[in-house]
């Protein structure tokens, strides 16, 4: 199969350069012939000679001459044409397990409407027989609209919250009526008609849903052990105190006062009876391993939405890596995070100013080992090197962001200083384009760092050893100060259980299909709409990391800031403009969608569209949803990716959905980078302190003081 059609696609590229001009008409591609011989069922061939393909050829140009506008038969029998991609999909999946009868051949002919078509025929062939990830199509049509529909979906988000402040000036006059008590309102039997959204957690999806929900419609109230949302892409450079902590965090109350926080954490989810068990106190979400003390106690918070984004942990367990565990490796991944490892490499700078100890010594105490060239491991080499850079006074000469001090902190041990930087693939940064990858490296190598790209992580011995593999096969032992763990991700403990749960429920409803079973990744199956598969009927959302769209032709978004915080914000307007989650119609509805209904088998996990049974019945309430009495499914809009590298230099890979815009390496990155860090802070309190903070750096230098 792999050789017809290799042969087939040359065939199909020969034939555009003979009919780009006329792709709008359709292109009658006979002399594409497939043979299937029975006698072995396996083995496909094309067979054309060169007087087919000179009278194929010749046929091309009469065709570009006249322009049909209609599909002539073709002549060999059977023979199959095909003018949407539907119908390739369907023949390529089952032209070999279905052999024509013994000693046929079948002869196909594909006819291809125009040059989009081509595109997509040539992605299909690629992507199911040479493995070639298919090259993204854009559609500028389709992406006017999205952009049309973001802009929409802004301008009500601006009145939504312009009338929350008015709402909040009211509260104001009457602040002594105020109830302390959060679940207040949560119980409170006279706010019945008011559905309780309940949201667990606070990262980049949480925030964007409560920043967006409409609390004149909902209570909502938010669980999660810390009571603040954290920008990031931004702890890197919190990490070596280019930016304070505080700079970079607002507070779950500032985000949305209207909306109730309670202080906690998820311990379970009772998917079938719509509840969850809570424990109340401080915490950490990401740490599955908190204890519960007896002055913590456990409550049970019933919901009627629930909106699950308690999102990944750090990959703090691998069986594939012995040893890889919180008490050998530092993360980065939370404000602890950040606060610990600027901690660490300051008394790891004052341990090798102590006296007695050998030059040897001194350099394995300040060699700082990396794993994981992802962003994250990117980013914090770059910022490591830049904070080592400024304390010790070591060759700014070509630093860009390097202060010019008068003395160093610690200018006598610029010598001992290293990064190392171990990445388990060819390349760094696999989301960005070859040359920004490149980029990457070289300008990690030039401010000193040693790259080690297909280097594997056989095991950690302790904190401050670790055993590699070289690309040549060879073990090499590090020895080091501090290892920082940035390679990959796991789910939560309480995602597991989540997943079991939903397991549990539909095994006893008598689905056929368990949700465990489509999860990837550990992550919570969900359909298009972001609703949990197997949980009650619009009862169960999951958003950001920690969930998965499944589906046919559908695969994972990536696990980024920017997916999650559409997906919040994308879920808070569905239920803002009154979609029924569970999609089930009317009487009414159905009688004026007309037999459009959606129809879904009763052991199917999914559902149907979610529907706007207000906008169904009357035409004068769509204009408030635009139309769409049935809601459309998430669209992730991707606009790019950033990361620093150090040195005052940054990858800026800007694109729009598919479309690659420009790409920009180097300082011109930098000040992209600087520029959309500083406009994607979530107030102008944070922008502001961002500002300052960089200024203060440039002018005075990081701080080395441990507190």
């Amino acid at each position: 199969m792999t050789k017809y059609r290799t042969i087939s696609l040359l065939l199909l590229l020969v034939s555009y350069q003979h009919t780009s001009a006329f792709a709008p008409s359709l292109i009658k591609c006979n002399s594409l012939t497939r043979t299937l011989p029975s006698s072995s069922g396996s083995i496909a061939r094309a067979q054309r000679t060169s007087e087919q393909e000179t009278e194929a050829k010749q046929k091309f140009i009469k065709e570009k001459e006249s322009v049909p506008h209609e599909t002539e038969k073709i002549t060999h029998d059977p023979s199959l044409i095909f003018e949407n991609t539907n119908g390739i999909k369907a023949f390529l999946d089952t032209g070999d397990k279905v052999p024509p009868p013994e000693d046929t051949e079948v002869a196909v002919s594909y006819s291809i409407d125009n040059e989009l078509a081509l595109k997509e025929f040539i992605n299909i062939i690629n992507e199911k027989d040479r493995g070639i990830p298919p090259e993204p199509i854009f559609d500028l049509g389709a992406m006017i609209e999205q952009l049309a529909g973001k802009a929409f979906d802004t301008l009500e988000d601006a009145n939504l919250m312009f009338k929350r402040q008015m709402a909040e000036f009211e509260t104001l006059k009457n602040q002594d009526d105020l109830n302390a008590d959060a679940l207040s309102e949560w119980n409170d039997p006279k706010l019945s008609h008011k559905p309780k959204v309940l949201v667990v957690g606070s990262g980049w999806a949480s925030h964007a849903f409560i920043k967006c929900i409409d609390t004149e419609k909902y209570r909502v109230l938010v669980v999660s052990p810390t009571n603040y949302f954290v920008f990031t892409p931004m702890l890197a450079s919190t990490s070596v105190g280019t930016t304070e902590a505080r700079s970079i965090v607002e507070s779950t109350r500032d985000s949305n006062p209207t909306v109730k926080y309670l202080e906690g954490k998820v311990l379970d989810v009772d998917v079938e009876n719509k509840s969850m068990k809570v424990k109340l106190g401080q915490g950490r979400i990401t740490e599955d391993d908190d204890p519960i003390h007896e002055d913590h106690e456990v409550i049970d918070i019933p919901y009627d939405v629930a909106v699950y984004s308690a999102g990944v942990g750090p990959l703090s367990a691998s069986k594939r890596t012995e040893g890889l565990c919180k008490e050998n490796v530092h993360f980065l991944k939370t404000v602890e995070d950040a606060k610990g490892l600027l901690s660490t490499v300051i008394t790891l700078l004052e341990k090798a100013s102590q006296p007695g100890l050998t030059d040897e010594e001194r350099r394995k105490l300040l060699t700082f080992v990396v794993v994981g060239g992802g962003p994250t491991g990117v980013e914090y080499c770059g910022e490591l090197t830049d904070f080592l850079n400024d304390v010790t006074g070591k060759d700014t000469k070509n630093n860009r962001s390097a202060v010019k001090r008068t003395v160093a902190p610690f200018a006598s041990l610029g010598k001992y200083t290293s990064v190392k930087l171990i990445q388990g693939s060819p390349d760094l940064l696999p989301m960005f384009d070859k040359d920004m990858r490149d980029s990457a490296k070289a300008a990690l190598v030039r401010e000193g760092v040693d790259v080690k790209t297909d280097t594997k992580v056989n095991r950690i011995e302790g904190k401050n050893k670790i055993i590699v593999t070289n690309p040549d096969g060879k073990e090499d032992v590090i020895d080091c100060g501090i290892i920082v763990w940035a390679a990959g991700t796991m789910p939560l403990k309480l995602t597991g259980k989540v997943i079991e749960k939903l397991d549990e429920f539909t095994v006893k409803k008598g689905y056929k299909v368990t949700p465990g079973s489509l999860s990837q990744g550990g992550r919570i199956p969900v359909d298009q709409w972001q609703r949990v598969l197997g949980a009650p009927a619009g009862s169960l959302l999951a958003i950001g990391d920690a969930s998965a769209t499944v589906g046919e032709n559908l695969s994972p978004l990536p696990q980024t800031a920017q997916v999650a915080a559409q997906q919040g914000a994308y879920i808070a307007r569905l239920l803002n403009r009154g979609y029924d989650l569970t999609g089930s119609p009317t009487f009414e509805t159905s009688q004026s969608l007309d037999g459009d209904a959606d129809v879904t088998a009763k052991d199917s996990l999914f559902l149907p569209p979610p529907i706007n049974h207000k906008a169904a019945v009357d035409e004068s309430a769509r204009w408030q949803v635009r139309g769409m009495v049935k809601a459309k499914p998430f669209q992730f809009l991707n606009l790019g990716q950033l990361a620093y590298i150090g040195g005052g230099e940054a990858l800026s890979q800007v694109q729009l959905g598919n479309k690659k815009l420009f790409n920009q390496a180097g300082s011109v990155g930098f000040l992209l980078w600087k520029s959309v860090y500083v406009v994607k802070q979530v107030s102008t309190k944070t922008r502001l302190l961002v500002l300052f903070d960089w200024f203060k750096t440039k002018v005075f230098g990081r701080d080395v003081t441990r507190m």
